[in-house]
């Protein structure tokens, strides 16, 4: 099938004078967006973080706040969820070869207070095994777990790893009384992986959303894509049209308007990120592989791949990384931190500390533009905000009457065509 070009360019943003104690790098940590704040916890470099941290959007300023409560054990590679104001985790690395399967709340209504949620089990079945690398999106009061890597204990053997494809529903209708569900479903579930992403497809005729599932890793890295019909709780593979990218795992996805922003990863270390090739050219670079920094993005519609229009030179766009937290805010997609791989003359790997916002795309017009009030020597204008929008330019343009327009001299002197628009950055 055809490409489908995107009408307008995206545009990557370093953002820099930020303010506060700013957190350590690391990879591995997960983010999410409550009252335009965005909170980072967990993750790892050189030792597991349990620390949380806040970065004010508005401020441009970090801060830490102080966190009360059943604090959880620091970890990595953990499943994060947001509803209202409350941030969900379950699961990750604890220590190397120690995984969790605790879940915790955190309700940043600015009281930054974990509480340790003890969900009930299910009724037909066990609660879920301790894991990494899980997806776990909330819709409505349910979270939704699929996937990740365990640990097994075999005789004679240590730490040995186990591909997941269960699903799990965390019922969270009653707040005092949360429960873990195991769903049937129908239709061919997708093959075990951890790192994997998932995200909320919502449809325009507003029925029930659709779980979407891209990518990860199961001894190969995947790009094969999943829907979960929420309202049948049925599987099935879609048709994908467009070039797609590389197959990748420990990589970012969110969803900004229609379509899904995917970012970064490990992928296969192939000679061109956007040429075609087929799956077995793929598998045979499985590996050599490496860290990217491509964009790429699905319009959920038409399920198809879009080519990107943007400036890729080395200083205006991030450098590669895997593991890195992504969020969107408004049309915005935002990035911190992760790893760049692996230095060889160090053999070890080396985290990034910087942050970007992609602009998807270009600010809205604002409504129309009124005038509160006028004298000799000013104007007083008003019109709504722009999300997303940091500055505007404002024109004004003096129209010429004749004399036999019927107007007086104080209308003619107030005859101005007022608009403003948002200032691309």
């Amino acid at each position: 099938a055809s490409l489908v070009k995107m009408a307008v360019p995206m545009k990557w943003k370093k953002i820099q004078g930020t303010s506060g104690p700013n957190p350590r790098p690391r990879h591995g940590h997960r983010a999410a967006v409550i009252n335009n704040m965005i909170v980072v916890f967990g993750g790892g470099n050189e030792g597991i973080v349990d620390e949380l941290h806040v970065y004010s959007i508005s401020n441009n300023q970090w801060f830490t706040p102080n966190v009360q409560g059943n604090i959880p054990a620091g970890c990595a590679a953990f499943g994060c969820a947001s509803h209202g104001n409350k941030m969900y985790i379950f699961g990750g690395m604890i220590e190397y070869g120690k995984y969790s399967k605790e879940v915790h709340a955190e309700p940043s209504n600015y009281q930054w207070e974990w509480t340790r949620i003890n969900p009930k089990s299910p009724v037909n079945g066990p609660p879920p095994c301790c894991r990494l690398g899980h997806s776990f999106v909330i819709v409505d009061n349910k979270i939704y777990m699929f996937g990740g890597l365990t640990t097994l204990e075999e005789e004679g053997k240590e730490n040995v790893h186990r591909y997941l494809n269960d699903l799990y529903i965390l019922n969270l209708a009653d707040e005092k009384y949360p429960k873990w569900e195991i769903p049937e479903t129908f239709g061919t579930i997708p093959s075990p992986r951890e790192s994997h992403i998932c995200i909320v497809k919502q449809n325009r005729d507003e029925s029930q959303p659709k779980l979407l599932i891209y990518g990860g890793m199961s001894g190969n890295r995947l790009g094969d894509i999943w829907i979960l019909d929420i309202a049948s709780m049925t599987w099935s593979k879609p048709e994908i049209h467009g070039i797609p990218p590389l197959p990748r795992s420990l990589h970012s996805a969110v969803v900004v308007g229609r379509r899904m922003l995917i970012f970064g990863g490990w992928v296969p270390m192939v000679s061109d990120d956007n040429t075609n090739r087929d799956e077995t050219k793929s598998m045979s670079h499985e590996k050599e592989w490496k860290c990217t920094n491509t964009l790429a993005s699905l319009e959920l519609d038409t399920m198809s791949w879009e080519k990107i229009d943007m400036d890729i030179s080395e200083d205006n766009v991030p450098r590669a990384r895997a593991g890195h937290c992504a969020i969107a805010v408004n049309s915005r997609l935002y990035i911190w931190s992760g790893r760049d791989g692996y230095r060889k003359a160090w053999n070890n790997q080396v985290c990034c500390k910087d942050m970007w916002y992609l602009e998807s795309e270009k600010p809205k017009v604002p409504s129309r533009v009124q005038l509160v009030r006028a004298s000799i020597n000013s104007l007083e204008v008003c019109w709504s905000a722009v999300r997303s929008a940091d500055s505007y330019s404002l024109q004004l343009q003096k129209f010429k009457f004749s004399t036999s327009d019927g107007l007086s001299n104080s209308q003619r002197s107030n005859n101005l065509t007022l608009s403003a628009n948002p200032l691309k950055t």
